[in-house]
């Protein structure tokens, strides 16, 4: 049977890139390092599929079709948008789907009551590919986009962005194959966007957080971080959500490495790494 063999949480800040040039270049640098190790661990691994979990940002899917979770079926993941590549220099990611897998999952959600919305040809923004341009550049293992809403409210509750985690789980355990699969979920901490709290941060909530996710507190995380709660932090916390689904495999594992070094001029960079082989 197949086996999840590792796990990665990673910001989708753009301002790693978008504002790199006014960023403290010292703390930077040590973020980048900290991309350069997840890649390194990510490596070890040898997944053959990598699930990458995260969310549209209005820009595939809007108000007027905004499903909850959605599996990309087409034949490539590419990306970003015009903007993102041209005005926040963000870099480009273009690699194959697993087509097979992403059918799989498609059928066996919704035969299990997470009803997902199939998107064939489909355009990923920044929330897949800074993630995955950072922990394999050679876009060279084929990848099952997961684009969930984290925005388009009503938001479906935090239990069930954990059930979305614990699906993977089972239905990964489930192929005959013998494949090796990644999980990658791209998510922020406290973020503000456009609103009146914009670069504003509750440190103490970030920094509870941030021993949360390095205890692998699971079952506090679930139970506390409320769509409401998340909101109240920011009207971008809620990308939280996707780290979220991701604890639904790791469970209450602590992450093998995890790095929270906020970089001024930038914000927040969380990156968090688990091996489950």
């Amino acid at each position: 049977m197949a086996t999840i063999v590792s796990a990665v949480a990673s910001t989708h800040n753009p301002r790693i890139f978008w504002n790199r040039d006014q960023a403290d270049q010292n703390a930077l640098q040590r973020l980048y390092g900290a991309f350069d190790q997840t890649r390194k661990l990510l490596a070890e691994t040898r997944p053959d599929v990598i699930i990458a979990v995260a969310n549209d940002h209005l820009d595939g899917l809007f108000l007027d079709n905004m499903p909850a979770f959605s599996v990309v079926t087409g034949p490539r993941a590419f990306g970003p948008y015009w903007y993102e590549t041209e005005i926040m220099n963000l870099p480009g990611y273009d690699g194959l789907i697993a087509q097979d897998a992403a059918a799989s999952i498609l059928r066996s959600g919704r035969e299990e009551g997470i009803f997902f919305s199939q998107l064939n040809d489909f355009k990923v923004d920044h929330a897949f590919t800074l993630p995955l341009s950072f922990v394999r550049p050679e876009a060279d293992i084929p990848i099952v986009p997961i684009v969930t809403n984290a925005f388009g409210y009503p938001l479906v509750p935090t239990k069930h962005w954990f059930g979305l985690g614990q699906f993977l789980a089972r239905e990964v355990a489930s192929w005959p194959a013998h494949l090796r699969v990644a999980v990658v979920a791209s998510f922020n901490l406290t973020v503000e966007v456009g609103g009146p709290k914009a670069g504003k941060y509750n440190m103490d909530f970030t920094r509870w957080l941030v021993e949360m996710m390095s205890a692998g507190s699971c079952d506090e995380m679930v139970a506390s971080l409320t769509v409401p709660r998340l909101i109240r932090e920011g009207n971008s916390t809620s990308e939280f959500l996707n780290y979220i689904s991701l604890l639904g495999i790791v469970e209450d594992r602590k992450p093998n490495f995890i790095e929270h070094k906020p970089v001024p001029g930038v914000g927040m960079c969380p990156v968090a790494f688990w091996n489950l082989a």
